[in-house]
């Protein structure tokens, strides 16, 4: 019977885990799915095209976000900033590009 029991909490909780992690997910959607492996190789200039942003204040956003030094376009390649100055997850670009966007639609 202690077995059964036992069992039967370690689903419980692997429920309730994946019901979290399942919730926390849906509070960070963006408006573009890419996974971010694949936003790694994007231009800030392919990144503003996904978001429908304008790329020189996303730039300015990475820039401003991370503190660099560099100079840095928008055809520069994420994964080249990242190995140059700031190991920033594509999460973090996700989340600044659509931040940009909802800024965007509110001042319309």
């Amino acid at each position: 019977m202690k077995k059964i029991l036992f069992v039967m909490s370690i689903f419980l909780v692997i429920a309730v885990a994946g019901c979290t992690a399942e919730h926390e997910h849906d509070d960070h959607d963006h408006s573009v799915e890419i996974e971010g492996k694949d936003m790694k190789l994007l231009t800030v200039q392919d990144v503003a095209d996904l978001w429908e942003i304008d790329s020189d204040i996303l730039l300015s956003g990475i820039v401003a976000e991370f503190n660099l030094n560099g100079s840095y376009s928008v055809n520069t390649v994420l994964e080249d900033i990242r190995e140059a100055e700031y190991k920033f997850s594509p999460a973090q670009i996700k989340d600044l590009a659509e931040e940009i966007k909802q800024e965007g639609l509110q001042n319309e």
